[in-house]
C-alpha cells in the first residue's frame, strides 16, 4: 500500500506540534499553494502579487553583509472562492522546531529526504537562488527539527540537487509507521551578490514505499 505525504505549515505558534493542535497548521494543496519568501509582502492578501508588488517587496541584496530573508508567505488558494489568501509562516529562520511538518500516513522503504530542484524535472539547479549550478552555494537553507530544536543562528544545509539534500528523520532511517517529520528552512542573499533575481525553485520531499 502506498503511503502519502501531506505537507503543512505552521501560521499560529511555532512552539506546538501537529498532533498537540492540527488547527496551528494549513495542509497544503500542492496543485495551487506555494510559497513566497519576500521582505514587505502582507499577511492576508487576497490576491496574488503582480510582478511589480513582488520586486517592491523583495529584499535588497547588501554590499557588506549577509542577508536572511525576513517572511516566508504561503499563498493558499481558497477553492470556495477561487482566490488566494496569504498566510504568514511562523518561526521560519528562527530558533524554532515545528515550523514546516511533513506528515507521512505510514512506513517508508528510505529516510524521506528534503531536496530543491529548478523544476519539477528535477534535473538541474542552475537559478541563482539554488547556487548557480554550485550545491554548496545555494541560498536556500535548511535544518531537521524532527527531534530538537535548531539552535539560536542555525546555519543548515545549503540545498541544491542531488548530493545536498536534508534527512527529514535526522539521519535516523525509514520510518517504521506514520509518522510527522519537521524542518525548518531560510533564505539567504550573500554580501555583495552580482545578479538580483526573482526566481521559482522546487522543494521536494523524496522517499520510497514497499
Amino acid at each position: 500500500m502506498a503511503t502519502n505525504l501531506l505537507v503543512r505549515v505552521n501560521y499560529v505558534d511555532s512552539d506546538i506540534s501537529y498532533t498537540v493542535t492540527p488547527g496551528d497548521y494549513i495542509t497544503l494543496d500542492l496543485t495551487h499553494d506555494y510559497l513566497i519568501w519576500s521582505k514587505t509582502l502582507a499577511n492576508l492578501m487576497t490576491h496574488e502579487p503582480t510582478p511589480d508588488e513582488l520586486n517592491a517587496a523583495a529584499e535588497i541584496i547588501d554590499p557588506s553583509v549577509a542577508v536572511t530573508v525576513t517572511k516566508c508567505l504561503l499563498m493558499d488558494y481558497d477553492h470556495s472562492v477561487g482566490g488566494y489568501y496569504t498566510h504568514l509562516v511562523i518561526g521560519m529562520s528562527l530558533n524554532k522546531k515545528f515550523v514546516y511538518c511533513f506528515s507521512f500516513d505510514g512506513a517508508t522503504a528510505t529516510e524521506p529526504q528534503l531536496e530543491a530542484w529548478d523544476t519539477s524535472a528535477h534535473s538541474t539547479y542552475a537559478k541563482h537562488v539554488l547556487g548557480a549550478g554550485v550545491p554548496a552555494n545555494s541560498m536556500m537553507k535548511g535544518v531537521c527539527t524532527t527531534t530538537t530544536l535548531p539552535g539560536v543562528g542555525w546555519a543548515g544545509t545549503a540545498l541544491a540537487g542531488a548530493s545536498n539534500v536534508l534527512l527529514l528523520n535526522f539521519g535516523g532511517g525509514a520510518l517504521g509507521g506514520a509518522a510527522d517529520l519537521y524542518a525548518n528552512l531560510k533564505a539567504i542573499l550573500p554580501a555583495a551578490y552580482s545578479t538580483p533575481a526573482a526566481e521559482t525553485f522546487v522543494l521536494t520531499a523524496r522517499y520510497t514505499y514497499a
